[in-house]
């Protein structure tokens, strides 16, 4: 019997997995699982974190990086977005079925949109709502996003990546002019969105489906540890060049790595420090290990910071008062 689901958990890597989980357990009939998430990244399976958004913004916003099982494009999510799924047998998909309930739910609450490719819903001229699908072979899921009340500035940093330069082998995203619904309409809310999907889902298919809320006292999804595993994030990249440079306590920072899995093949660190620093020993160290840009800077602050001979020579300028430039 088809079914909906509600997630009532907002964790987004516990709603990616559920969503996956729903999806391997795929049967015959159509499945509709609804669930927002907290601030996150949601990119896809073959991208690169790095060329998708600003992590160093995010990790300060307390936004989440998540890489997803399925392939398509980076989305920003907070609360003012409704995710919707449609799970089935790869047999028994039908998108313009899915695509029908979609225009129901949208007439009911007065949104007109239009159709942009295959993908976007545009609502004067904007995209408020993108779509993928994902199978393998046996099971099919066609998921989107509809954005209700979405924290645009959010959105905007999140997904400008920070980065000096990039070279990536890896599938960018296409950014595109969006718009809320409740910029149209200020009485649509996230929950009058999943109001009326549901509403649609049960007259489109003819049932009276009873609503199964999850959460994670009723359900630990398999792979919900998996998506928060930083090898998983960050590791599953595919191989690219960057350079990034930051201000630190000892002057300008930039760091040139190529990576390769997510992993650094080479690394090298330059400074316009005045003081004599040698990085030899770190770059070496750091060959093979997982490419976390914020962490590898506060690596290198405490490198410098351990480093005995800059230690007593920082120490030895100040209590002689002489000026740096002078004894370098």
């Amino acid at each position: 019997m088809s079914r909906i689901y509600i997630s009532q958990e907002t964790d987004p890597y516990f709603n990616v997995a559920l969503e996956y989980q729903l999806f391997s357990e795929a049967e015959e009939e159509v499945c509709l699982f609804l669930w927002q998430n907290e601030p996150a990244v949601i990119f896809g399976r073959n991208q690169n974190a790095f060329a998708e958004c600003n992590l160093s913004y995010m990790r300060t916003a307390g936004i989440y990086p998540v890489r997803r099982f399925s392939g398509g494009g980076a989305v920003f999510q907070d609360m003012g977005n409704v995710n919707f799924t449609f799970i089935t047998k790869d047999q028994c998909a039908d998108t313009d079925v899915f695509m029908s309930v979609i225009q129901q739910a949208m007439a009911s609450i007065g949104v007109n949109f239009t159709f942009s490719g295959r993908n976007d819903l545009l609502c004067q001229g904007k995209k408020f709502s993108g779509h993928a699908y994902f199978t393998d072979g046996e099971h099919y899921l066609y998921h989107g996003t509809i954005m209700v009340d979405v924290d645009l500035d959010k959105l905007t940093e999140a997904l400008s990546p920070s980065i000096l330069k990039l070279q990536s082998k890896g599938i960018a995203s296409v950014r595109s002019r969006v718009i809320n619904l409740s910029q149209v309409n200020s009485r649509i809310t996230p929950d009058t969105v999943k109001a009326a999907m549901v509403a649609a889902f049960e007259h489109v298919y003819n049932v009276n489906s009873s609503v199964w809320h999850i959460n994670r006292s009723t359900m630990e999804p398999r792979n919900w540890e998996l998506l928060q595993n930083k090898k998983w994030i960050y590791g599953e990249a595919p191989a690219f060049s960057i350079s990034e440079g930051k201000k630190l306590f000892f002057g300008n920072v930039t760091l040139s790595a190529d990576t390769e899995n997510g992993r650094i093949l080479r690394l090298k660190v330059h400074t316009d420090s005045l003081l004599a620093l040698d990085f030899t020993q770190f770059e070496c160290e750091r060959a093979g290990s997982l490419f976390e840009l914020d962490e590898l800077f506060d690596s290198i602050e405490k490198y410098v910071s351990l480093t005995e001979p800059i230690i007593c020579y920082n120490e030895k300028v100040r209590d002689e008062g002489k000026d740096i430039e002078n004894n370098c």
